[in-house]
Protein backbone atom coordinates (compact mmCIF):
# COMPACT_ATOMS: atom_id res chain seq x y z
CA UNK A 1 0.00 0.00 0.00
CA UNK A 2 0.98 3.81 -0.32
CA UNK A 3 0.36 6.14 2.18
CA UNK A 4 -0.82 10.15 1.47
CA UNK A 5 2.98 10.34 0.63
CA UNK A 6 3.34 8.16 -1.40
CA UNK A 7 5.75 6.15 0.30
CA UNK A 8 5.32 2.34 0.80
CA UNK A 9 4.21 0.40 3.49
CA UNK A 10 2.12 -3.43 4.58
CA UNK A 11 1.18 -4.73 7.76
CA UNK A 12 3.10 -7.89 8.51
CA UNK A 13 2.11 -10.89 10.55
CA UNK A 14 4.47 -12.15 13.33
CA UNK A 15 2.36 -14.55 14.98
CA UNK A 16 -1.43 -15.10 15.27
CA UNK A 17 -2.00 -12.03 17.27
CA UNK A 18 0.55 -9.56 16.82
CA UNK A 19 1.39 -7.56 13.69
CA UNK A 20 3.78 -5.21 12.46
CA UNK A 21 4.33 -2.22 10.36
CA UNK A 22 7.17 -1.86 7.98
CA UNK A 23 7.45 0.12 4.97
CA UNK A 24 9.41 3.93 3.87
CA UNK A 25 8.09 5.10 6.95
CA UNK A 26 10.11 8.02 9.24
CA UNK A 27 8.97 10.93 11.63
CA UNK A 28 6.63 8.94 13.53
CA UNK A 29 4.34 10.46 16.12
CA UNK A 30 2.87 9.03 18.99
CA UNK A 31 -0.09 9.53 21.25
CA UNK A 32 -1.26 7.77 24.80
CA UNK A 33 -4.45 6.14 25.33
CA UNK A 34 -7.24 8.03 27.46
CA UNK A 35 -6.75 9.01 30.81
CA UNK A 36 -3.41 8.07 30.86
CA UNK A 37 -1.15 10.37 32.90
CA UNK A 38 1.80 10.00 31.06
CA UNK A 39 2.81 8.42 27.95
CA UNK A 40 3.46 4.46 27.82
CA UNK A 41 5.10 3.35 24.88
CA UNK A 42 4.29 -0.48 25.68
CA UNK A 43 1.02 0.82 25.64
CA UNK A 44 -0.40 3.39 22.85
CA UNK A 45 -3.17 4.88 21.62
CA UNK A 46 -2.11 5.87 18.53
CA UNK A 47 1.01 5.65 16.03
CA UNK A 48 1.29 8.21 12.86
CA UNK A 49 4.12 8.16 10.37
CA UNK A 50 4.76 10.97 8.21
CA UNK A 51 2.09 10.40 5.43
CA UNK A 52 0.39 8.21 7.27
CA UNK A 53 -1.57 5.76 7.97
CA UNK A 54 -2.74 7.21 11.13
CA UNK A 55 -3.34 3.80 13.18
CA UNK A 56 -5.29 3.74 16.53
CA UNK A 57 -6.39 0.60 19.31
CA UNK A 58 -9.54 0.39 18.12
CA UNK A 59 -9.01 -0.19 14.26
CA UNK A 60 -8.31 -3.44 11.77
CA UNK A 61 -5.68 -5.33 10.54
CA UNK A 62 -7.10 -7.81 8.21
CA UNK A 63 -10.27 -7.81 9.72
CA UNK A 64 -8.92 -8.04 13.20
CA UNK A 65 -9.69 -5.39 16.23
CA UNK A 66 -6.53 -3.65 17.43
CA UNK A 67 -6.42 -4.07 20.87
CA UNK A 68 -2.85 -2.54 22.04
CA UNK A 69 0.19 -0.39 20.30
CA UNK A 70 3.40 -0.98 21.04
CA UNK A 71 6.97 0.58 19.94
CA UNK A 72 10.35 -0.98 20.96
CA UNK A 73 13.35 -1.21 19.64
CA UNK A 74 12.58 -3.72 16.57
CA UNK A 75 9.12 -1.29 15.57
CA UNK A 76 5.82 -0.88 16.44
CA UNK A 77 3.83 -3.89 17.29
CA UNK A 78 0.07 -4.33 17.00
CA UNK A 79 -1.87 -6.67 19.28
CA UNK A 80 -4.61 -7.71 18.04
CA UNK A 81 -8.16 -10.20 19.27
Amino acid sequence: MRNRNGDFYSFEKIDNHTYTIVGELTHWRYGGRDGQERMDFSDLGFVDPSGGPFVSVGDTIEGRTIVRIMADPEGILFKVE
